[in-house]
């Protein structure tokens, strides 16, 4: 095994591995901590959430990183064959879903509460986020049997 193949099978794997423990995590605090944090009464609900939300950020700012530098790696250190207009397509569809998943990622962690009912108000960020990886996920999954036919 060389250097160059090591090096590739490493960025891909943490660039799977960041995706999957992105997705699972903000899968998971849209699935049951929201709802948990919002069954707490009225009073201790803001600073329940802020605390939750508090302890996430930093593995959310994490794994967007790794995520992100590990793309950037796999997409500039491309060497196989041209691909054509619908691959390319499709990989700006996903990129666009990519910066969505970002920008609303970060606008959820440095939001005061996240999504959770405060003063009868609600967002639904962790939902728009788990459907866009999902996506990126069945796009990504249909770029990869692209590439392995040679188109």
């Amino acid at each position: 095994m060389t250097a160059d193949l090591l090096l590739h099978l490493i960025s891909r794997f943490i660039h799977i591995a960041s995706a999957i423990l992105f997705l699972g995590a903000v899968a998971y605090a849209r699935q049951v901590l929201v709802p948990v944090l919002n069954s707490v009464p009225e009073a201790n609900r803001p600073a329940a959430a802020s605390a939750a939300q508090a302890k996430f950020r930093g593995t959310l700012f994490v794994l967007l990183v790794l995520i992100v530098c590990s793309g950037l790696y796999n997409f500039f250190s491309y060497t196989g064959p041209k691909h054509t207009t619908t691959y390319q397509a499709w990989f700006g569809v996903k990129m666009l879903l990519v910066a969505h998943v970002l920008a609303t990622a970060i606008l959820w962690a440095t939001s005061p509460f996240g999504d959770v009912h405060v003063g009868s108000k609600a967002k639904h960020r962790l939902v728009s986020v788990t459907i866009s990886g999902l996506i990126i996920v069945l796009i990504s999954s249909y770029l990869r049997s692209l590439t392995q036919r040679g188109l």
